[in-house]
């Protein structure tokens, strides 16, 4: 008889005893695993525990500081880091490498590393004037159609402010810029459009934050319908609910949805959300907490604006503000008028049950938890050699070369006469504010014969009638507008004189009108068929100009306001 073999059967006991072990394994209490420990909690709490309760609340004051102002100044920031053990330092004027040295300095007397901000709207040439790049103002970059370009813009500026040591860029400005007569905001915001202002504003904000840097949306709930600057009075802006969830609100909700790392409060008064008489939104719960914590959901890193404006100091003493401040539910009080006092205020508001102790320690393990995030666990050094050549790198200054030519707006441009095709024709250029050729001249003299005219802003009668008679003899006149002002109640610096001059000479041949200033200026020259918004009196932005208007680059902008 033959026997059949089954191999599984020989197995058959082995395998019932091992399922048989692992169904009594399962059936047994397990030990659970222990969490792994958050390495940044565990820093932040240790460090918030190291901390006394004074010195918990030092870590919401950031103070100003400048590399310009010598030694007096210097010894008066040290000061505070060594009593109070301050949180952060705000950078204003200077040069990049005495701002390098202070920020060493004082890193090391700082028992917990110090966060550095600037405003850096347009880079660090906005503060380090001449010795850092200035890209373009929001204003001019709100007329680019392309807006990658605002991602790498957002690039270049976290790479200047993490060289110098800075954390902190309070940039991108959010505001929709709806009063041509805003005195503060205007070229500082991207326009009058919440779509254009939000998408800009978010490219700014998301180049800078992918790169290391922390932006801050600015100024919440919005600053741009108003006449008055916050630095001088409190703004009061009159909408409804409706009307501000629907322009004012709606950049901020699209960065806060897309985590912008802080948000700055502005002081303004708006009814609609606290009709608490003479109030700054800084200082109101309703709009800090009900309305920006809540109802909007953010929950990074909210600051006052400094703390020092009209805009908060006319009704309300140092020390108050601070303590109102915080109990609005704001993180950080920048540029305190007088810490001493803030201090003082804070404790009797703890002590009259006005302050929260949780709420006031939980902004204080935020900025721990920032300081973590960014490194700041250890002392940092910022390295000075060749400081200047890398902020002022050709990359950064070829990238404000394509922002300045994606901006130039072709606002009028009768029968196509631009780009000028007949370079032989009789073309004259006349720069009005400028009292030698300007690089825009400049430039045009390298592409045909051209003859060049300067004059004032307020050009006499007798001058006016030369010019005239001079002028009324060539095919085309270029003419660029010089040296104006960003300020509304100045007419922008357009004067009635330089308009007498080219409405006559509108009349006598065709006239090319540039402005190198702002495009709310442009309602000044109803008559001229030929209208180039230019924004800025920058040399390249004159260069470019002059470039555009041959052909050599495309006029692509598109105005930001109307």
């Amino acid at each position: 008889m033959t026997m059949t073999r089954f191999p599984f059967l020989r197995r058959l006991p082995v395998l019932t005893v091992l399922a048989a072990g692992l169904w009594l394994a399962f059936q047994q209490p397990q030990t659970p695993r222990p969490e792994p420990e958050d390495p940044a909690q565990l820093w932040v709490d240790s460090v918030f525990q190291s901390l006394s309760f004074d010195e918990r609340l030092a870590q919401l004051m950031w103070v100003r500081a400048h590399s310009n102002l010598g030694e007096k100044h210097e010894a008066a920031v040290e000061r505070l880091i060594r009593k109070y053990q301050i949180g952060g330092l705000v950078f204003f004027q200077g040069t990049p490498e005495k701002q390098a040295e202070l920020t060493n300095r004082y890193q090391r007397l700082a028992r917990i590393p110090l966060l550095i901000s600037m405003d850096a709207e347009w880079g660090l040439g906005m503060r380090l004037k001449e010795s850092a790049v200035s890209f373009p103002r929001q204003l001019m970059l709100g007329a680019i159609r392309d807006n990658r370009l605002l991602y790498e813009m957002g690039r270049e500026v976290a790479r200047h402010c993490r060289r110098l040591g800075v954390h902190i860029n309070f940039a991108p400005v959010a505001d929709v810029n709806n009063n041509p007569r805003n005195p503060v905001i205007h070229t500082r915001s991207f326009g009058e459009d919440r779509y254009n202002v939000a998408a800009k504003a978010y490219m700014y904000m998301k180049g800078m934050q992918d790169h290391g840097v922390v932006a801050c949306a600015k100024h919440f709930p919005g600053h741009g319908d108003t006449d008055i600057d916050s630095h001088l009075d409190l703004p009061l802006i009159p909408h409804d609910t409706t009307r501000l969830d629907s322009i004012e609100l709606f950049p901020f909700r699209v960065l806060i949805d897309n985590g912008v790392g802080s948000i700055m409060v502005a002081h303004l008064s708006v009814p609609a959300l606290d009709p608490t008489p003479n109030l700054p939104t800084t200082l109101s719960r309703p709009t800090v907490t009900d309305l920006l914590r809540r109802r909007l959901g953010y929950q990074g890193l909210i600051m006052t604006d400094a703390l020092g404006m009209k805009g908060v100091t006319k009704y309300h003493q140092p020390g108050e503000v601070e303590a109102l401040a915080l109990q609005a539910g704001n993180d950080v009080l920048l540029l305190p008028e007088s810490i001493e006092a803030a201090f003082q205020a804070i404790h009797r508001f703890f002590a009259e049950g006005k302050l929260d102790t949780a709420q006031v320690f939980h902004s204080v393990k935020k900025v721990l938890r920032l300081k973590y995030d960014l490194g700041l666990t250890t002392t940092p050094e910022i390295d000075t050699t060749h400081l200047r050549a890398e902020l002022n790198h050709p990359r950064a200054l070829a990238l404000k070369r394509r922002l300045i030519a994606a901006s130039l707006t072709l606002v009028r441009n009768r029968d196509d006469l631009l780009p000028l095709r007949r370079l032989s024709d009789r073309i004259a250029a006349l720069d009005i504010g400028s009292a030698q050729p300007s690089p825009f001249q400049q430039r045009l003299a390298h592409y045909a014969d051209f003859d060049f005219y300067q004059t004032g802003h307020r050009p006499d009668a007798q001058t006016r009638a030369r010019l005239l008679e001079n002028l009324s003899r060539y095919e085309v006149v270029l003419v660029g507008l010089h040296n104006l002002s960003t300020r509304p109640g100045n007419d922008f610096g357009i004067r009635s004189e330089s308009l007498e001059l080219l409405r006559e000479l509108a009349q006598r041949t065709r006239v090319v009108v540039m402005v190198f200033g702002s495009p709310y200026a442009l309602r000044f020259f109803d008559f001229a068929d030929w209208l180039l918004a230019a924004y800025d009196d920058d040399p390249m932005t004159q260069d470019l100009a002059a470039q555009g208007l041959v052909g050599a680059i495309a006029f692509d902008g598109r105005l930001p306001v109307t």
